[in-house]
């Protein structure tokens, strides 16, 4: 997307966004949930409350996609993590960050779930923001409005080596990064291919 001055915005460059899950969206099963613990970056300053997950810990959400989503493309799903100050002692450990999803468009059927495996390396730094790699739900045939289900979880077995209460690694924020082609859709249930 690129600001042609005077109000005129090009959709044809290509130009994602995020449709972010913070953990407060999250539903939580009533056992197997991500505890809720305190980090101090850095040790000084402000603690904040986030949620660290132990081996298969899950939480669940549900989400729309918005109406400036590009049609028919793929979403990139990623998890934002840290391993606050357990970094270095956790150098070149895995963490299994896993996704269970379906997904449907309106009036359409939901299919039999589909998994992605977004498993990371913490690279030995404390207190660092880190990004699994991007994984695709494939978009064709999706279009605005299309809802996913989801599960996400840190699955048994992974290398992480001090599984204790504020040891473990902590979820930031769950994304699907997706194309965008417009501001929005020409009515509140349909979109028309801008290029047809």
């Amino acid at each position: 997307m690129v600001n042609l001055g005077q109000g005129k915005i090009d959709f044809f460059s290509e130009t994602y966004d995020d449709l972010r899950i913070v953990p407060g969206a999250f539903q939580f099963a009533g056992s197997a949930d991500p505890s809720l613990s305190s980090w101090q970056p850095a040790a000084s300053g402000a603690t904040f409350k986030v949620y660290e997950f132990n081996n298969a810990d899950e939480v669940f959400f549900t989400v729309q996609m918005p109406h400036n989503y590009k049609q028919g493309t793929d979403l990139l799903a990623h998890v934002h993590w840290t391993p606050r100050g357990r970094g270095t002692a956790e150098d070149t450990h895995t963490v299994f960050w896993k996704l269970d999803y379906s997904v449907a468009n309106m009036d359409e059927n939901f299919a039999a779930s589909a998994n992605l495996d977004m498993t990371d390396t913490c690279d030995g730094v404390n207190e660092r923001h880190l990004m699994t790699p991007e994984l695709t739900v494939t978009g064709t045939g999706l279009t605005v409005s299309h809802i996913l289900v989801c599960r996400l979880y840190r699955d048994a077995g992974d290398s992480w080596a001090t599984n204790t209460a504020n040891n473990r690694p902590v979820l930031l924020e769950f994304d699907f990064h997706y194309q965008l082609d417009s501001t929005g859709s020409q009515t509140t249930t349909v979109k028309t291919d801008k290029n047809a």
